[in-house]
């Protein structure tokens, strides 16, 4: 009888355990940490570095070219 008790109780023990560990991780998984939120700036921060440059460079080109075009009325005109 005493055998039979304590391995109930310890398959309550061990469900609870299971249980609430379950719950937890959950919890966590919503929760950013101190270093994903670093880390997730870091890469915000290091995109926009590349991106600015980039789209500096694609507005320089469309000038570029449109100056080529203006380029080539006049000399069509003449």
């Amino acid at each position: 009888m005493k055998k039979i008790l304590l391995c109930i109780v310890s398959a309550l023990c061990i469900c609870s355990t299971l249980l609430l560990s379950c719950t937890k991780s959950e919890d966590t998984k919503t929760e950013k940490g101190a270093i994903d939120r670093m880390t997730e700036k870091a890469g915000k921060e290091m995109a926009d570095r590349i991106k600015v440059p980039l789209e500096k460079a694609r507005n320089a080109e469309e000038v570029i070219k449109e100056n080529y075009r203006d380029m080539e009325e006049s000399l069509e005109r003449e």
